[in-house]
């Protein structure tokens, strides 16, 4: 498994955050597929690093925030998907229940707590 350290300055990698909106009788749906789709697709594209996926408690929202090892390999990554049908059946699959709104993103700040 690929780990990587999220710290400020952490380039060239990439995070993608992507917040999907979701009615609560579909987020556990609109989770089961983002997982497969990271799992079987996502994972095996050039420059994947690590991706994870997270649910809103009130059941509106799915998160998946992506790792790529930089910009170039996420619009690789994006534009083979697009030229892909399994790729383009998981995004169906997506629109079909929910709205996504992708952000590229760089850390700027990391705060630790004391939780001891």
């Amino acid at each position: 498994m690929s780990s990587i350290e999220i710290r400020v300055g952490n380039e060239p990698t990439t995070t993608i955050i992507n917040r999907f909106t979701v009615k609560p009788d579909d987020q556990d749906e609109l989770v089961r597929i983002e997982v497969d789709g990271m799992s079987r697709i996502a994972s095996r594209m050039p420059g994947f690093v690590r991706g994870s996926i997270h649910r809103s408690l009130d059941g509106t929202s799915v998160v998946n925030y992506v790792h790529w090892a930089d910009g170039d390999a996420w619009r690789r990554a994006h534009e083979l998907g697009a030229q892909d049908p399994e790729y383009r059946q998981h995004m169906e699959a997506v629109r079909r229940i929910a709205t996504a709104e992708p952000r590229s993103y760089e850390v700027v700040a990391i705060v630790d707590g004391d939780a001891t």
